[in-house]
């Protein structure tokens, strides 16, 4: 299925800042999908989160299939920020 705009489309992008967070959203946002293996790696490393959120990012990019991506960076912005761009 396609459809036609004739304005700009954006992607949401959410860094997962941690699991609680995670599992908050996916019990109150029905159509929400957060991968479980995101949230245990999460759990793991708090920084999961913001490299799973970059390479969402680079693979929108690459795709070509939106104009751009709103970016919800939790309080990761300076880390979102550097690892964009060295991969930009």
């Amino acid at each position: 299925m396609s459809v036609s705009l004739s304005v700009p489309v954006y992607a949401g992008v959410m860094v997962v800042a941690s699991a609680g967070m995670a599992r908050n959203l996916a019990a109150k946002i029905p159509d929400i999908d957060i991968p479980e293996k995101l949230v245990a790696d999460v759990e793991r490393d708090r920084d999961a989160g913001v490299a799973a959120a970059c390479e969402q990012i680079l693979a929108i990019r690459d795709s070509g299939a939106f104009d751009g991506v709103h970016l919800v960076p939790v309080s990761r912005y300076r880390q979102v920020a550097a690892l964009l761009e060295r991969e930009l």
